[in-house]
């Protein structure tokens, strides 16, 4: 008969409905839960119920043709909301690998995304004005570090007697990780990073190193926090560096799901309870606001803000418990596959550390090391952290390669009004985004793209950023292409505000290291990257950081002080 259904429309239609009711339900559990004093049969009845209801009333939502395409799922029943649970935003690359488009409409329940591939059309994106990320951070922030709802309705300006909070902490971003501000914090970061080099013995062995990704997660929590929280530094408990690397690899139940947070995520909800608890002792003896306390600019003005909206010292700590996490986790992971990269490639290495003789200071002492060691000088050698760049461009193509590669970054914008985009300068097929609507994007397609990167996209090449002139192979039209697609801080308005740190704290360790330290050990077929579930930078696979290693001085560089100036 005509009018008879297939299978596979059955189990479309089935699936479309009970995605929509475990999104209903999802939505609703809490809220059930709190405001409710049932038994837990109870609870779960009532939940059956939500769910009946949901299923009965609820229809997938409508596709306008000048949505982008939608991408059905392949698994009845289950569909997209099974993917994204298990793979996160490693699922968004499946589908593209199945699929192969520009842009794609993907439901998940009654809601529906937008997830866009193309380098042309995620700028368009990016640079749209009815595109919000805020919003969106405000609640992940909520949602995983667990601060109360009343508060994120205060800082969003929803509770109908506070403004956004936005608008006055974008400005702190630029007041404080920028200029005179960005460089005290490179100068006490690079500081402790000194004292770590400096406390490098031979005669003692060297400092053993039995996972070289570890211990880099170690020592950058431990100069970046330092540099954050001052004198009164709650990460000098080594314990608490623990924790947060305890929740970060555990996070991910409570990014997708939120609920039940100590039965469904234990472990990362233990770890964030007890960074919490430590920072709201710092907050409540005051020391983010004493000025002798050391406390960065950035600590200092973020609170004030935040206390301006009547946040408690509780909710304070769970607030900016982000903030440690945010400014060590993607630059462990850059700061090691450069550093594996160019340790593991024995003549870039040596250009590398020829580039770095150049702009190193080397003071005192003078003549051969051993020579100046025997008579009890030691020569000072100084790194200039501000404006290295300029004088190590091949070091900085390399860590800008090594991020292309490991940076596996998923931007969020949602979108405020009904939004039509396309690529292509705007010569490019058109695309309707509807109010509303969360739009992804991806960088690992964008910067793996053979197009704008050459064949070799998928591996490592030093010399992939740098111009003719300065010894690499690109023209200045390909450099320019490249520059657009180089998206892992984000892009538009929204680009990550730490990042200028992160790069001056990096290529200055990198110098360092590569001058005058040596990776004994380091085993180059024991380098492999994994695949980023949450949009973060990749991680080594687990056993596959490089073996262990031995971090000893350079030959000829045994007497040497490290300094760095900022």
């Amino acid at each position: 008969m005509a009018d008879s259904q297939s299978p596979e429309d059955f189990f479309g239609v089935a699936e479309q409905l009970l995605d929509r009711g475990i999104a209903a339900l999802k939505a609703l559990i809490p809220m059930i839960w709190l405001q409710s004093k049932t038994t837990p049969i109870q609870f779960l009845v009532g939940g059956t119920m939500v769910l009946l209801v949901s299923l009965l009333l609820s229809i997938s939502p409508a596709q306008d043709p000048a949505e982008p395409p939608l991408i059905k799922p392949r698994t009845p029943v289950i569909g997209h909301f099974w993917g994204l649970f298990r793979g996160h935003a490693a699922y968004f690359t499946r589908l593209y690998d199945r699929t192969k488009l520009p842009i794609a409409t993907v439901t998940v329940g009654h809601q529906k995304l937008y997830v866009i591939y193309d380098g042309g059309l995620q700028q368009a994106a990016l640079r749209a004005k009815d595109m919000d990320a805020q919003t969106l951070m405000v609640d992940a922030i909520a949602l995983i570090f667990g601060v109360h709802q009343t508060t994120v309705d205060k800082l969003l300006g929803r509770d109908g007697v506070h403004p956004s909070i936005m608008a006055p902490m974008e400005h702190i971003f630029k007041l404080t990780l920028q200029g005179d501000n960005m460089n005290r914090l490179a100068r006490t970061a690079l500081g402790a990073l000194a004292d770590t080099l400096n406390g490098v013995d031979n005669a003692a062995g060297g400092i053993p190193v039995p996972n070289l990704y570890r211990w880099l997660q170690t020592l950058v929590s431990q100069t970046t926090s330092k540099a954050l929280w001052g004198e009164h530094n709650p990460y000098q408990d080594g314990s608490l560096i623990s924790a947060q690397w305890e929740f970060d690899d555990n996070v991910s139940p409570l990014m997708m799901l939120g609920i039940f947070p100590s039965l469904l995520a234990r472990k990362a909800h233990r770890a964030r309870v007890r960074i919490a608890a430590a920072l709201e002792g710092y907050f409540s003896a005051r020391y983010d606001s004493d000025s002798d306390s050391g406390a960065s600019a950035f600590v200092r003005e973020r609170s004030r803000l935040l206390r301006s909206y009547g946040v408690d010292d509780g909710e304070l700590a769970r607030n900016e418990t982000v903030i440690t996490l945010v400014a060590t986790s993607n630059a462990v992971s850059t700061l090691f596959w450069c550093l594996a990269e160019v340790f593991a490639r024995p003549d870039l290495l040596c250009d590398v550390r020829a580039e770095a003789a150049r702009a190193v200071i080397v003071a005192e002492g003078g003549g051969d090391s051993q020579e100046t060691a025997g008579k009890g000088q030691r020569r000072r050698a100084t790194v200039p952290a501000v404006g290295l760049e300029a004088r190590v461009p091949l070091l900085a193509s390399a860590y800008r390669d090594a991020i292309r590669l490991a940076s596996q970054s998923v931007a969020s914008r949602r979108v405020l009004r009904d939004t039509v985009i396309s690529g292509a300068g705007g010569d490019g097929p058109s695309y309707l985004l509807k109010v509303g609507t969360d739009v992804f994007l991806p960088a690992k397609q964008v910067h793996r793209d053979q197009a704008v990167w050459g064949d070799d996209a998928e591996a490592f090449n030093a010399r992939r950023f740098l111009s003719r002139a300065q010894g690499g192979d690109a023209s200045d039209d390909t450099l320019r292409l490249r520059k657009a697609a180089f998206v892992p801080f984000g892009g538009g308005k929204h680009l990550c505000p730490g990042r200028h740190f992160a790069f001056v704290e990096n290529l200055a360790t990198m110098a360092a290291l590569a001058l005058g330290f040596e990776l004994d050990g380091l085993d180059a077929a024991r380098l492999e990257m994994a695949e980023s579930k949450r949009g973060e930078t990749a991680k080594p696979v687990p056993g596959m950081a490089g073996g262990p290693v031995v971090l000893r001085r350079r030959k000829g560089w045994e007497d040497v002080v490290w300094e760095f100036s900022c």
